[in-house]
């Protein structure tokens, strides 16, 4: 036995625990869960719930089960606009802000799934001062703070879409890491140079200084509802300020409580007010600033519950309350407050932790102290929580006082205090209160009142303190207060009302003093202690109102002295009624939501909850509204499951479970409900493929992001649809459940675990849906949180409202043209029964009009039958009974073959019908022509034919026309040779009037060309003349002067003065010849290309402004005759390939069509030729603004001959050879517009390809 005495003086000031008991524990998320990056820099939560965490590589965003990483993109200018990010705002907009530490400020559009980026510009009024934003805020008023580094505080103004500078300035300033406000409204700088306090309004600066008069190096601020402030400094630990700028206390390495590491780095206050800061290497810190309890987590690699990483560098709390703890290198790490109320107890941790491994049995003291038993020699110890190992006890081989056995299955407290200890193996210990020394109860062999066995399992105190053991092999014992000799019930072959054989594992007082047993294979057992007999209630696969397994594992009476057995495969079971017959259970298992049909152990708590330890978890069950709570190792729970009986409540309602790797202490008044969790639609997918917004994708069905709302619009196409949800802040996201419909396509909801978080539908009807997702926790009703999304499924346009109408109006028409039609059947039939009668009755009229007559021939008997018989015909009256074989000698003997022919061709089915002409006596035995047709009416079964009928006409009289007829047509056609000779000739004559024409035509044209050409020659002669003369004039007047000057040489009289007055002559004389020659020279290479132009219609390249000028140039002089003038407007430099002789002639004929016709005399004109060049097209536009035309004369202006002034010189060819030129040689087209009193104006367009086009 060993005794540890004074355990319980030591305090742990700093709440390390060094003795195994975990209150709290985090679940790490990291680069294996979808992380981008190891670093959680900074974390925020927005409005729908996603947790966003900033990394070193990437914008995360954790929707409960994965990330959406976000990163910078060059040649995206909706991306995010760096990737190495520095800190995250939420503001009350709901919109994220993203600080970056190379790129500036970026802001998430949350409807369009995109990035609106701030950078810094040092060029434009309004840019963000840094592209390192080292802090923001967002301040009572909605307004935006930002700390840029090496530039200072700027604000946002939202109106603008600018920052603008605050009058807080100052070097101090340039390197802020962090931002608060007080109060009222000034603003809290934490920098590396010192904490500020600015005046937005004034500028005016304040620094707050710690007693030690130090300058701060402020990693971050938090502050309090009443106004205090809470920082953490590099290298300097925590402080607290009051509202007033004074220090009201400090922590670091020498103060009590102290730090490990004072290079400090996060801080967050939560909702309880408690202080959570993170460090960079002593892990995270969490300070209680009522009592001044300091704890500390840091990373155990031993324990995956621990903080992930050991450098802590930001802190932040959702709006569940949950602590999400963003490491340097290690991911994140969430605690949930909630799971703080289970208490974990490891085993093996050294120290004054338990000894042992596993914890086998509980026993939960009166004075809040527990004893566990431990497996691997751990023996006994007594434990608490707060000061760790009390007191072991481990069996001493040395020592017959020590423990019996380490083996120890189950406690129990007597009421005297003593202590009552079951081993496997030991027997039935006892230690008194304030003793030391065991007392040994073991099984004798010569001593049948001992003990039964040294195995033991169960123990229990009944009411009368009679102390009931179990064993694994021998039933059970009893033992009455104040005995030593033991009673036992065991199994006895043959005896149906004597215990199962194997072991007892649970045992309870049942009513008027029989005891319930449970055992490990004969299911529940009702004992009689008196006479010893017992009722045995197992498991029938045909009775499902039976027990439901036949290893029963715990026992418990509720407060409404209900009993609940606990099994292992069975899962929870209640006993309804026990009577004679028999007794009837309910079962609570994993098809009503246990985690596990296999149960460890009971207890109930105060509001009449079952608590159910299992081989995976804790379990809880409500009998009131049948709702189950499963808590799983993120709860607290342990994964490693518990085990059987391991179980005991205390007096102040604390459940403790043992299991495999812990013992979990909590009370269940203490644990919280759980919030309902709000589901978010996460992703949209069109045939498993990611849809984007439309603004990304114009064939999008999706208005904006999924989780923002929206509609979406499905196409007939798009007819498989995958809709993502999650539920970002949850407490124990795995666990959770979620249930979807689609309205009103679903008829219930769809419930689907947390593994499965996707809904499908494929080809959906057309109409309006609205998707609902909503979610809970097992156990819990549904809420009334859902997130949802409107969806409409347009039809294929066949099946469009309108193609559906004009199917029913076709229909509807349809119908009315089947019962038209029927109608209309009915009549035609009712008249083609009358027209049959009718035609019955024409036939026989006609046949009696037209003298034929109608036979019927029965060819199997050669029978024929006549109606409306030739009279005039000799068979007629000399044969008696008419047949085929009687008809035949009638015929004429040349025409009997053609007729046996003819009639066999039809009979043998080689033509369709029979026709004969043949000749045949009249009564006066002269030879007449009949015709004879008919066809085969009916056929036998092989198709031979059997009846035939048809028609005999006469036809001499016929041919006797048709005789007539031929000898009028050998007329006829030769009367049409002859005129067709005629006609011959005839077209022959005007064919070559027409090629005289077209010579006269094109010889009108040519001449129209040389006129024109004429015209010019006359005009630049003119031009050219002018110049001639002045340069003749000039050099007459040199040659003057030159021999003044001789003949003063001669005579020797020269003068200085002569001679500079001859020189000032000569230069004068000789440069106005030179400039009225070079004028000249282009007047001549104008008229040369001109004329050359005008002479050819190929094309070649040309400046069509310089073309156009010279063309202006060759018709000046006759411009200058009249009052008129013209003005070109060109695009200098347009380099185009065209025709310029056919433009020459264009634009002359248009000149002086203008001159002639468009002007009044004696006014002044103006004409105006404007080109411009637009998608390849050169359009000339050219207008003069004189009379004008009526619309008579505008409709013929382009016909050949057409004029207005017949026999004053005009042709009528001008117009017609521009409208020929254009279409023809330009391959474009002319419009004309004119109105009288406006002006007339041509518009040219023809194709033309710019080659090189100069400015």
């Amino acid at each position: 036995m060993v005794v540890l005495a004074g355990a319980g003086a030591i305090a742990h000031a700093q709440g390390r625990d060094n003795h195994g008991v975990e209150r709290v524990r985090f679940r790490n998320i990291g680069v294996e869960q979808g992380l981008s990056q190891a670093s959680g820099i900074d974390v925020a939560q927005d409005r729908h719930g996603f947790i966003w965490v900033a990394t070193q590589d990437g914008l995360d965003r954790f929707d409960g089960y994965g990330f959406r990483v976000y990163k910078h993109d060059r040649g995206d200018p909706s991306s995010l606009a760096a990737n190495n990010l520095h800190r995250l705002l939420v503001d009350r907009r709901g919109r994220l802000w993203i600080g970056t530490t190379s790129g500036g400020l970026s802001r998430y559009d949350e409807q369009l799934d995109r990035f609106d980026n701030f950078v810094p510009d040092g060029s434009r009024e309004g840019a963000i001062g840094s592209e390192y934003v080292s802090a923001l805020l967002e301040d009572a008023t909605g307004t935006l703070w930002v700390a840029a580094r090496n530039h200072g505080l700027q604000r946002f103004d939202e109106a603008r879409g600018a920052f603008v500078e605050s009058p807080c300035r100052g070097d101090a300033l340039l390197r802020t890491n962090a931002l608060a406000e007080r109060a009222d409204g000034h603003l809290l700088a934490g920098t590396m140079a010192g904490l500020f306090e600015c005046n937005p309004a004034d500028g005016t600066l304040r620094e707050w200084m710690p007693r030690s008069g130090t300058h701060l190096v402020v990693r971050t601020i938090a502050t309090t509802e009443t106004g205090e402030v809470w920082l953490t400094a590099t290298k300097q630990g925590l402080f607290h300020f009051g509202a007033d700028g004074e220090e009201i206390e400090h922590y670091d390495a020498q103060t009590s409580p102290s730090l490990d590491d004072t290079d400090l780095t996060g801080l967050r206050i939560d909702r309880s007010g408690a202080i959570w800061f993170g460090s960079e290497n002593a892990g995270l810190s969490r300070l209680n600033p009522r009592t001044r309890r300091l704890e500390t987590f840091t990373h155990a690699p031993e324990q995956p519950g621990s903080l992930a990483g050991n450098r802590a560098f930001s802190v932040f709390e959702d709006r569940d309350g949950q602590i999400w703890v963003g490491t340097w290198s290690n991911g994140i790490s969430v605690f949930d407050p909630r799971a703080a109320g289970f208490v974990s107890v490891h085993t093996g941790g050294g120290g004054r932790s338990l000894p042992g491994a596993s914890i086998l049995s509980v026993l939960a003291d009166d004075d809040g102290t527990f004893w566990f038993s431990t497996a691997e020699n751990g023996g006994l110890s007594h434990f608490d929580l707060e000061e760790g190992l009390l007191e072991h006890y481990a069996h001493d081989t040395r020592d017959p006082t020590s423990l019996a056995h380490n083996f120890v299955v189950s406690t129990v407290r007597g009421r005297d205090g003593s202590l009552w200890i079951a081993t496997r193996g030991g027997g039935l210990d006892r230690l008194r209160r304030q003793a030391h020394a065991f007392e040994h109860y073991q099984h004798d062999a010569a001593d049948p009142r001992s003990i039964a066995s040294n195995n033991l399992l169960r123990l229990y105190l009944d009411a009368a303190n009679t102390l009931w053991i179990g064993t694994t092999d021998t039933g059970v014992d009893a033992l009455c207060d104040g005995c030593s000799e033991f009673r036992h019930y065991a199994h006895a072959e043959g005896v149906a009302n004597s215990l199962a054989p194997g072991g007892v594992y649970a045992i309870l007082e049942a009513q008027h003093g029989r005891i319930w047993l449970g055992t490990e294979r004969g299911g529940l057992a009702l004992l009689d202690p008196v006479s010893g007999h017992v009722r045995h209630f197992a498991s029938d696969p045909r009775n499902p109102a039976s027990l439901p397994s036949n290893t029963v594992t715990d026992l418990r009476r509720d407060r409404r002295g209900e009993l609940w057995i606990g099994t292992r495969g069975g899962g929870l079971a209640h006993l309804l009624a026990l009577d004679p017959a028999g007794a009837r259970f309910e079962t609570i298992d994993t098809h009503a939501g246990l985690a596990a049909d296999a149960i460890g152990a009971l207890a109930e708590d105060a509001q009449g909850r079952i608590w159910m330890s299992t081989t995976v978890g804790i379990s809880r069950y409500d009998p009131h509204d049948r709702g189950i709570v499963n808590v799983g190792s993120d709860q607290g729970a342990s994964a490693s499951g518990y085990f059987i009986g391991a179980a005991d409540q205390g007096r102040d309602g604390r459940i403790v479970f043992g299991g495999a790797t812990v013992a979990t202490i909590f009370d269940p008044a203490q644990i919280p409900a759980l919030p309902v969790p709000e589901p978010v639609l996460t992703e949209l997918r069109l045939f498993n493929t990611p849809v984007l917004p439309r603004w990304r994708d114009p064939d999008s069905p999706l208005e904006q992001a999924p989780w923002s709302g929206g509609n979406v619009r499905l196409n007939h196409h798009q007819s498989m649809l995958s809709i993502n949800y999650g539920a970002p802040s949850a407490f124990a996201p795995a666990g959770l459940r979620f249930a979807y419909r689609l309205d009103p396509h679903d008829a219930d909801w769809i419930e689907t675990d947390a593994s499965l978080r996707t809904a499908t539908y494929t080809r959906l009807p057309p109409g309006d849906y609205r998707f609902r997702v909503r979610a809970r926790y097992p156990g819990q009703p549904w809420g009334d949180e859902e997130a949802t999304l409107s969806l409409t499924v347009l039809p294929a346009p066949w099946l469009s409202p309108a193609a559906l109408a004009a199917y029913a109006i076709c229909a509807a028409m349809l119908a009315a043209f089947v019962w038209l039609r029927a109608r209309r059947a009915r009549r035609e039939r009712d008249a083609v029964q009358e027209t049959v009668r009718q035609s019955e009755e024409r036939l026989k009229l006609a046949l009696w009009g037209s003298g034929s007559e109608l036979w019927d021939i029965d060819l199997a008997t050669g029978r024929m039958h006549r109606d409306n018989q030739l009279e005039h015909l000799a068979v007629t009256h000399e044969v008696g009974e008419h047949s085929l074989a009687t008809y035949r000698p009638f015929v004429h003997p040349d025409d009997l073959e053609r007729f046996e022919r003819a009639l066999g061709a039809h009979l043998s089915g080689r033509v369709p019908t029979f026709e004969a002409s043949y000749r045949t006596q009249d009564t006066r035995h002269d030879w007449v022509w009949v015709l004879t047709r008919g066809r085969i009416v009916e056929r036998d079964e092989a198709g031979g034919a059997r009846r035939m009928s048809g028609t005999t006409s006469d036809i001499n009289a016929l041919n006797q026309a048709l005789a007539a007829l031929r000898a009028l047509n050998e007329q006829l056609e030769s009367r049409v040779e002859q005129r067709t000779a005629a006609l011959q000739n005839a077209n022959l004559e005007l064919r070559s009037t027409l090629e005289r024409l077209t010579l006269a035509q094109r010889q009108l044209f040519e001449a129209e060309k040389l006129a024109s050409l004429g015209g010019l020659v006359a005009g630049i002669a003119h031009e050219i003349n002018t110049p001639l003369g002045i340069g003749v004039t000039a050099a007459s007047h040199l040659q003057e002067e030159a021999q003044r000057i001789s003949r003063l040489i001669g005579e020797g009289a020269l003068a200085n003065a002569d001679l500079e007055e001859f020189q000032r002559t000569a230069r004068e004389s000789s440069d106005m010849i030179l400039r009225n020659l070079q004028r000249a020279d282009r007047l001549v290479k104008s008229f040369k290309q001109v004329a050359v132009d005008q002479s050819s219609e190929d094309r070649r390249v040309v400046d069509l402004g310089v073309c156009l000028n010279e063309i202006l140039t060759t018709l000046g002089p006759t411009l200058k005759k009249t009052a008129h003038r013209a003005v070109l407007d060109c695009p200098a430099g347009l380099i185009i390939e065209t025709a310029p002789g056919a433009l020459y002639q264009i634009v002359t004929n248009l000149v002086m069509n203008s001159l002639m016709h468009g002007f009044v005399e004696g006014d002044a004109g103006t004409i105006r030729i404007e080109v411009t060049f637009e998608n390849r097209i050169v359009q000339i536009d050219y207008r003069d603004d004189g009379r004008g035309m009526d619309d008579a004369v505008r409709a013929r202006i382009f016909e050949p001959f057409f004029t207005t002034r017949r026999g004053q010189g005009g042709s009528g060819l001008g117009m017609h050879i521009v409208y020929s030129l254009v279409s023809q040689v330009l391959h474009g087209h002319i419009d004309c517009e004119s109105a009288p009193g406006q002006g007339t104006r041509f518009v040219i367009r023809f194709g033309g390809e710019v080659l090189q086009q100069r400015s």
